[in-house]
C-alpha cells in the first residue's frame, strides 16, 4: 500500500507550515497582512480558534512567509518552568532562532543569519560615516550589502572582508556597541557583550556566542528592554509570533503576566505582536481573568478562524495528493471514494477543522487500500444519471446457491449484544404536546375517527384508588397514569416521553371542561365499557397551520443563522437562562423559582420543582470560579434540608439536581473541576454537565431568538403558542434535563 499522504496532520512550528491551499483562511491572512504592513507598533493581533487543530500555527507560517523580506520572524513558545518574563521571552526566541534553518543558506540557522545582517548593518553604517578606515568605502559598502554567507563562510567570495572583522573583532565590538546605544535606550557596555557574542556567532556559527547571549537575557528585567530583540530591529522591524500556549491552561496568573508583556512589546518597543491560543485557553487562562483595560486592548484586534469549507477542502486533498506523487487515476477514484459533497452535507459552515479533516482523509486512504476492488464499483443504469461525482457503492453480493456463503461476522449471542447496543442508541422518538394521548388510555370500543380527533377527554384515574392516591398518580413526574393496570403490583417503568405527555395530560385537566370530564370519568364504574363521549372536553387550541408553517421555517432560519456563532463564540449562558425561565413558567409540571446567590447580588439561581425532584440550574461558564462555588455551597445546602424534611416526614428525600452546560470547548475544565476538590463528594454526585453540540446550541438559541420576536410583537404569536409549535425542535433539551438515571460530564 502506498504510504498516506495524510498521515502529517501537526504544523509544530511555523517553519514546517510547507505549501498550503491559499484560499484557506485568506481574509484572515490579508487583515493581519495589513496590520503588520502599518506603522510600528501597530496593535496586537489576537488569533483564535474554536479549538485545536483549526490551522492556527499553520496560518502563523503562511505569515512569515509572506512577510520574511520585510521583516524578523520571532516565534515563541513558552516552555515549563519559565518565568514568564522579559529574559524568558528573550531566550525563547534565541532557541527558536538556533533551531530553524533558513532557506535561502542552506547549513545556516536563522540566528547566524539575523547576527550577521546585524553586524553588517552597524559596520556599513560606520563605513558610510567614515570612522572606520577603508581603502574603497564604495567597495567595502557594496561588499557588506551582498549575501553574508560570502563574507562569514569559510568558502565565501568576500571571505578577505570577515577575516579582517574577526581580526579586529575587539576594537571593531566597542564601536559598534557605541553606534548602536545611539539607537536603543542601553548602556554600551551591555551592548559591547552582545556585539562580541554576535560576532562569534557570524563567524563559527553553531552554539557559538550562544551562552553569551543567554546569560546576557538576564539583565533584561532589570532595565525593561529585550535587547536581543530591540537589536533585531536594528536590522528590520520585527514580528513575534506566540503560539501554543495550552500548557498554562488555567493559569490567570501566567494569562495577566504574557498579556502584560505582548503589550509592552507593542506599544513601548514598537513591535508586531501576533498571539494565537484557543477559545478553551483563552477562557481559562485570559477572557475575564484580565483588568478590562488589558482585555480591552487584546481584543480589539481579535481575528477568529473558521473551518475549511467543501472547495478548500477538495484543494487540500488534491495537494497533498499531489505530494505524495498519487498517481492521476487513483487520486480521481480516490476522490470519489471519498465523497466529500457528502461529508460536508448538514455540517455548519466553517465547522470542520483542517485537522479532523484531514484524519478523516487517512482514515479513509487506509479503508480505501484494504477494501477488495469487487465491492467498490460505480452505480450503474438510471440510478447512475448524474451521479458522475458521488462515492462508489459499498454493496452486499447477495449469495445465491452456486455461491459460498461467509461465515457470520458475530456468533449468536454477540449479535443479541450488538442489537441491543444498536437499539440503544437509535434516536428516541421525539414527543410533542399535542402528541395522542390515547395510547396511555384503557381499551375502549372504536369511535368514529373524526370525532375522536377533535377532541380527548384526560385519561382517567384508576377508581379503586382513594383521592390522594389519584392526585399523586397524576402529578407524579415518573410514571404515566394508566400504562399498567390499576391492581398490578409492579412499578410502571417510565417511558422516554413521561414527561411530556403528563405536562400535556396535566394542561388538559386544568382546561374547565377538562376537569369536569376527568371526574366524570374517575366516577363511571367502568371506563372501558363504553365508547369515550366526543362532547366532553373541548379541543385544545392550535395554531392554525399558517401560524405553524411560518414558526417552523422562522425557526429553521434562525438556527441555521446561529450555527456558525455557536461554533465560533463560546455557550451564551444568558440565552439558555431566558429559555429555562420561560419554559419553567409553562409547564404545568414544573413550579419555577429564582433565588438569588448570596454573596453575588443579582447573580440567579434558577429552580425547577417537580413531585419528589428538584432541579436547580447553572447558568455560568466553568471559569466563573465565584459563580460554581456558591451554588455548590447552595446546593449542599438544599441536599441537608431535604434530607432532614424526609427524616421529619419518614418518608424518602426528594431528588436533588444540579445542572451545568458545556460545549466542546469547555470540556476540559468541566473535567478539571470534576475530578478535583471544587465541589463536595455529595454535589458532584448530583451535578450533571449537560454537552450541547453546535445543532443544540443554534436550536436553543433560535428559540430564544423567536421568543424575543413574540414578545417585541414582530411575530403574531404568543410565547406559549411557541413553546407547544415548536416542543418537538427541543425534545431533545427536556429529557436531557429531566433525565435522573444518568449524570454526564
Amino acid at each position: 500500500m502506498p504510504p498516506n499522504p495524510f498521515a502529517h496532520d501537526v504544523c509544530r512550528s511555523p517553519w514546517e507550515a510547507g505549501h498550503s491551499v491559499d484560499s484557506f483562511q485568506a481574509e484572515v491572512l490579508d487583515q493581519v497582512l495589513d496590520a503588520l504592513e502599518g506603522q510600528r507598533g501597530g496593535p496586537l493581533m489576537l488569533l483564535t480558534a474554536p479549538r485545536a487543530g483549526y490551522g492556527k500555527t499553520h496560518l502563523l507560517g503562511r505569515i512569515a512567509q509572506e512577510v520574511e523580506e520585510q521583516a524578523v520572524i520571532v516565534p515563541i513558545t513558552f516552555r515549563a518552568g519559565d518565568a514568564l518574563s522579559l529574559p524568558s521571552l528573550s531566550r525563547r526566541g534565541l532557541d527558536a532562532l538556533l533551531e530553524a534553518a533558513p532557506g535561502d543558506s542552506p547549513g545556516w540557522s536563522r540566528l547566524r543569519h539575523h547576527c550577521a545582517q546585524v553586524v553588517t548593518k552597524l559596520v556599513r553604517k560606520l563605513v558610510a560615516e567614515g570612522r572606520l578606515t577603508c581603502a574603497n568605502p564604495q567597495q567595502a559598502l557594496e561588499v557588506l550589502s551582498g549575501p553574508q554567507r560570502d563574507i562569514f563562510d569559510p568558502d565565501g567570495k568576500a571571505r578577505r572582508v570577515g577575516d579582517w572583522l574577526a581580526e579586529h573583532q575587539e576594537g571593531l565590538c566597542a564601536s559598534l556597541a557605541a553606534l548602536a546605544a545611539r539607537q536603543l535606550p542601553l548602556r554600551a557596555e551591555l551592548l559591547h557583550g552582545w556585539m562580541c557574542a554576535m560576532m562569534s556567532q557570524c563567524q563559527e556559527g553553531g552554539l557559538a556566542g550562544v551562552a553569551e547571549m543567554r546569560e546576557l537575557c538576564t539583565a533584561d528585567q532589570d532595565h525593561g528592554v529585550p535587547a536581543f530583540l530591540a537589536l533585531l530591529d536594528l536590522w528590520r522591524p520585527v514580528v513575534v509570533l506566540v503560539d501554543h500556549l495550552d500548557g498554562l491552561y488555567r493559569n490567570p496568573e501566567a494569562g495577566v503576566k504574557i498579556a502584560s508583556m505582548m503589550l509592552d512589546l507593542v506599544e513601548n518597543q514598537k513591535m508586531h505582536v501576533v498571539l494565537s491560543l484557543n477559545q478553551d485557553v483563552w477562557q481559562a487562562t485570559f477572557g475575564h481573568h484580565l483588568p478590562g483595560a488589558l482585555e480591552d486592548r487584546l481584543t480589539a484586534s481579535q481575528v477568529l478562524l473558521r473551518g475549511l469549507n467543501e472547495a478548500d477542502a477538495t484543494s487540500l486533498l488534491r495537494l497533498r495528493l499531489d505530494q505524495a506523487g498519487v498517481a492521476a487515476d487513483l487520486k480521481a477514484d480516490f476522490e470519489k471514494f471519498l465523497n466529500l459533497r457528502q461529508h460536508f452535507l448538514g455540517r455548519p459552515v466553517g465547522s470542520v477543522s483542517a485537522r479532523a479533516f484531514l484524519r478523516h482523509c487517512a482514515r479513509q486512504w487506509e479503508i480505501y487500500h484494504h477494501i477488495p476492488a469487487s465491492e467498490v464499483h460505480e452505480p450503474t443504469g438510471e440510478h447512475s444519471a448524474g451521479l458522475e461525482n458521488e462515492v462508489p457503492l459499498l454493496t452486499e453480493t447477495v449469495a445465491d446457491e452456486s455461491l459460498t456463503h461467509l461465515p457470520p461476522l458475530f456468533d449468536q449471542d454477540t449479535a443479541n449484544v450488538v442489537q441491543r447496543m444498536a437499539d440503544s442508541l437509535a434516536e428516541p422518538e421525539a414527543a410533542l404536546p399535542q402528541d395522542d394521548v390515547r395510547e396511555n388510555l384503557p381499551t375502549v370500543d372504536p369511535a368514529p375517527q373524526e370525532s375522536a380527533e377533535e377532541t380527548l377527554p384526560p385519561p382517567a384515574l384508576p377508581t379503586a384508588a382513594p383521592p390522594d392516591a389519584q392526585e399523586a398518580a397524576a402529578t407524579d413526574w415518573k410514571t404515566v397514569p394508566g400504562t399498567a393496570p390499576a391492581n398490578s403490583s409492579a412499578e410502571a417503568t417510565p417511558t422516554a416521553d413521561a414527561f411530556v405527555k403528563l405536562r400535556d395530560m396535566l394542561s388538559r385537566l386544568r382546561q374547565p371542561s377538562g376537569m369536569a370530564a376527568a371526574a366524570a370519568i374517575a366516577a363511571s364504574p367502568a371506563p372501558s365499557a363504553q365508547p369515550l363521549p366526543t362532547s366532553t372536553a373541548p379541543p385544545l387550541a392550535k395554531p392554525t397551520t399558517p401560524v405553524v408553517d411560518e414558526l417552523n421555517g422562522r425557526f429553521h432560519a434562525l438556527r441555521l443563522q446561529h450555527q456558525a456563532e455557536a461554533v465560533a463564540q463560546p455557550l451564551d449562558h444568558a440565552r439558555l437562562a431566558e429559555v429555562i425561565r420561560l419554559a419553567g413558567r409553562r409547564f404545568p409540571l414544573v413550579r419555577f423559582s429564582e433565588h438569588e446567590l448570596p454573596g453575588l447580588p443579582g447573580r440567579q439561581a434558577l429552580y425547577w420543582t417537580m413531585q419528589g425532584v428538584e432541579v436547580l440550574f447553572g447558568t455560568a461558564p466553568p471559569s466563573d470560579t465565584a459563580y460554581w462555588q456558591t451554588m455548590s455551597a447552595f446546593a449542599a445546602g438544599r441536599l441537608a434540608e431535604l434530607t432532614a424534611q424526609a427524616e421529619r416526614e419518614k418518608r424518602p428525600p426528594a431528588k436533588l439536581k444540579m445542572v451545568g452546560f458545556k460545549t466542546e470547548r469547555d470540556q476540559l475544565t468541566w473535567q478539571g473541576i470534576l475530578q478535583s476538590q471544587f465541589f463536595p463528594p455529595a454535589v458532584r454526585e448530583v451535578a450533571d454537565i449537560i454537552h450541547l453540540d453546535v445543532e443544540s446550541a443554534a436550536a436553543l438559541y433560535a428559540m430564544q431568538r423567536l421568543i424575543k420576536e413574540s414578545e417585541s410583537g414582530v411575530l403574531k404569536a404568543e410565547p406559549s403558542q411557541i413553546i407547544s409549535t415548536l416542543a418537538r425542535e427541543l425534545d431533545f433539551f427536556w429529557k436531557r434535563v429531566t433525565r435522573l438515571d444518568r449524570f454526564s460530564t
